[in-house]
Formats: C-alpha cells, structure tokens, sequence
C-alpha cells in the first residue's frame, strides 16, 4: 500500500490510498460561548491568533498557535505523522494560558462516502442516508468499512479534564462520512442558546435569555444538542435561526486537554 497526504490551509487536505484521495480536509476545532475556532485556515470566528508556527514535509505536520478567544486564551501544540504504510497519527494538546470556557475539544476527520459502504461504532453499523445524524458514544474506536480497505480511527491516548467527557461519534453528511474524537462538558458553568446558522454564525442569544428559557425542562429537552440528535426537523420560522441549547465548562490556567489518534488503513486481500 502506499500513503501519501497533502497539507494545505494548515490541515492535512488530502489523503492517497495507491493513489487515490479518500478524504476530505481534516481539522482541528474548539468553541466557547461564542467564538469558534478552526485549524483551517479561513474557517472560525470571534477569535484572534496571536501567535502561529507551521511546518510540513512528506510525513510531518506541526503546528503552534496561540489563541484568544472570547472567554479564554490557550496555547495549541498539533503533531501529526505518517507512521508507516498503512498508518496517520494525529496529536493535539491544548494548555489554558487563562481561566477559558469551552463547548468541546475536537479532532475532526472527513472520509468520502464513495469509498466506504458502512460506518461501525458501539457495536452498531451505519449506512449513509445523509441524515447527519450523531451517532455518538463513550468508545475509543470507529470503523469505516469499504470494498477495497477498512479505516479504523482509535483513540491511541489523552488527558481529559474532570470537568470534560471523552466519546466518539459518526454521522453521514451529504457526501461524506464525519468522524469526531470529542470532549464534551460533564460540569457545566453554564448553559447556552446558539443560533445555529450561517447567517449568525452559531452566535448565542443574550445568557439572561437562555436562562430563562431553560428553566422550562420541556423547553430545556427539546433544545438540547438540538443540531445534532434532530438535525432536520425544524419547521418555520424555527428553521430560519435553528437553535440549539449547549453546557459549557470552565477550566482554569494550566490545565491541559489532548488528543492522540491513530488511523488505519487495512486493505482487503482481494484487492491486494
């Protein structure tokens, strides 16, 4: 087998399998409140980098930003490597340079539909109906099965805070399967309403707001994660903002999150 990848717009953008690419870019993400950070460049907003160091080469890509954001400022270390023939490992690490929020903690990978039939996470298989729906549990493995190779993307190690959880999930999105290596809250500082649409840029309602319509536990239910368990049941006007009710966790200085995962590539001996 051989692997080769492209870097652009600071990610790994392309992903050869005997010369083919199976990926769309992957990433790096974060948001707070507020601002949404990406590791692609011109993708994000609200955020200011005050600092950013990139190099690449055949089978490394590292990177070293500084960020601020609108309720924290971090410090971000990326380290990914073509290990062998078959195998990426991916590294992020994240250090708070102040007491920051965060809504999650986030190593993205995109895989074309073309190439793989089902997705496997938990024990359950996934065919792609372009529902966008998050399959999401607390595994450290999932697996994209196609005709010619299977994909296994596995948590290899990490450093979660006690206010965070791990998981994993798998969604089908248009043309493509989505894989995301996740920290959500666990402890939350507080609860949010964000307007989920390009237009406002998952800006949040006004906190006092989001409060008070969060008192209302049916209110609460219907709203949580909203974009990622119901994503196309909207009706107007509701689909016009697409709200979404997220927790947010707050982290003190010093404290640091991390990421290191493995993909896999297992050809399959009849197309060897």
């Amino acid at each position: 087998m051989n692997l080769m990848w492209k870097i652009s717009n600071h990610v790994i953008s392309e992903l050869y399998v005997n010369g083919t690419n199976i990926i769309y870019p992957w990433g790096f993400e974060t948001a707070d409140s507020s601002a949404f950070f990406s590791l692609e460049a011109g993708v994000g907003w609200r955020h200011q980098c005050l600092k950013e160091f990139y190099d690449s080469s055949l089978d490394h890509f590292t990177a070293n930003i500084v960020t601020q954001m609108k309720e924290g400022k971090w410090e971000l270390n990326i380290a990914d490597k073509i290990e062998s023939l078959n195998q990426v490992t991916r590294f992020v690490e994240a250090q708070c340079h102040e007491e920051s929020i965060f809504m999650d903690f986030v190593m993205r990978f995109r895989f074309k539909k073309e190439h793989f039939e089902f997705a496997q996470i938990s024990g359950k298989k996934i065919y792609h109906k372009a529902s966008n729906v998050y399959h999401q549990y607390p595994v450290n493995v999932v697996v994209l099965s196609g005709n010619q190779f299977d994909i296994k993307i596995k948590i290899m190690d990490s450093k979660v805070p006690s206010q965070m959880e791990p998981v994993m999930y798998v969604r089908d999105s248009d043309n493509e399967w989505v894989v995301h290596v996740r920290m959500l809250p666990k402890i939350y500082e507080k609860e949010v309403i964000k307007i989920c649409t390009r237009w406002a840029r998952t800006r949040p309602l006004p906190q006092p707001l989001s409060n008070l319509i969060l008192k209302n536990k049916k209110l609460r239910n219907f709203l949580w994660y909203r974009g990622e368990v119901n994503p196309h049941n909207y009706n107007f006007p509701l689909k016009l903002f697409n709200p979404s009710a997220y927790p947010m966790c707050r982290l003190a200085r010093g404290t640091k999150l991390m990421w290191k995962v493995s993909t896999e590539i297992n050809e399959k001996s009849n197309h060897k």
